[in-house]
């Protein structure tokens, strides 16, 4: 699957899509997700316990700090209160908490994106920093203040081709796990994995091929086990961007070379194993790709028209 080449800064803002939740597709809105916060199912599970009056403060109060861009704010309010609410209040919290901060996200994106701040982060920054390290080693008050922000509102610092930006930080989500129902925990193990190591830069694979179908398996397994969480839309959305890369890989890291039309080796490698090390039948993804290897296997493993059209009936790209 051959691609257009994007700008860098159109290529770093497709990782950020990729890390809050798609790649190379659309995302569910904010308001979207919201919404289906605000509904509860089966997953969330609400008792019929009624909220004391201590609890629904706290609710009220938190859900003020949110309504009024207090990111900061609201997170150290969380942190501090949300012990004193309910699994289905806490739940709730933390989803909204997600919400603001994806909705904060292309502000902050525009604010950290600006020329002259570029400029002043490339100057200090070090492979591998993040917001903390950066702040260390400038002298700028103005750029101290800004990533402080954007540290303190739950983004944390990514770079594609030289370009720096915000991504939604997970892991300041997942510490919430203690306090919330079954499958939004779920979900938050699969978003930190997500955002602390991407799948994809550069338009190149980043990940081994076995950490791919293992990403892609607990994403499916997800779906499976909580078809009614308010997050399993968000889930198979990433879980359909993880089987095109699975049979098509990304512009630098295609599956075929673009030359030969043989398969990477180490797909091959690591697609092999896990099929041996897993019962392709317990999964449809597994399944799938274990048809894919033996007619692969027929075809001498290169991309031919039968593998196309295997690729088009089972993948399609939409």
């Amino acid at each position: 699957m051959k691609t257009i080449p994007m700008s860098s800064k159109s290529l770093a803002l497709a990782a950020l899509a990729a890390l809050t939740l798609t790649l190379q597709a659309g995302s569910a809105t904010a308001a979207s997700a919201s919404a289906a916060a605000n509904q509860p199912t089966a997953s969330v599970g609400q008792t019929a316990a009624v909220d004391s009056t201590a609890a629904t403060k706290v609710v009220n109060q938190y859900e003020a700090l949110l309504k009024s861009g207090k990111l900061p704010k609201a997170i150290s309010y969380l942190n501090d209160h949300i012990d004193e609410v309910s699994t289905y209040q806490a739940t709730i919290m933390v989803l909204h908490l997600e919400n603001a901060v994806k909705k904060a996200l292309p502000s902050m994106v525009d604010r950290i994106g600006k020329t002259s701040v570029q400029a002043k982060i490339n100057k200090v920054y070090k492979y591998g920093d993040n917001f903390a390290d950066v702040i260390k080693r400038t002298n700028d008050k103005a750029l101290k203040a800004l990533l402080q922000e954007a540290a303190d509102s739950g983004f944390k610092l990514e770079t594609a081709e030289g370009f720096y930006f915000p991504v939604v930080r997970y892991a300041t989500l997942q510490k919430y796990n203690a306090y919330v129902t079954a499958d939004i925990k779920a979900y938050m193990d699969i978003m930190t994995v997500e955002s602390e190591k991407a799948n994809m830069k550069d338009a190149a694979l980043m990940i081994g091929y076995q950490e791919l179908v293992n990403r892609a398996l607990s994403q499916e397994r997800f779906v499976k086990q909580f078809p009614s969480s308010n997050r399993t839309a968000q889930v198979k959305q990433l879980f359909n961007s993880y089987k095109i890369l699975t049979f098509y890989g990304v512009n630098n890291t295609p599956l075929f070379d673009y030359d030969t039309k043989v398969i990477q080796p180490n797909a091959k490698k690591g697609y092999s194993l896990i099929l041996q090390w897993n019962k392709p039948e317990s999964s449809a993804y597994l399944t799938t790709l274990d048809k894919f290897m033996k007619l692969l296997a027929d075809q001498n493993y290169k991309l031919t028209a039968e593998v196309e059209k295997f690729r088009k009936a089972n993948v399609p790209i939409q």
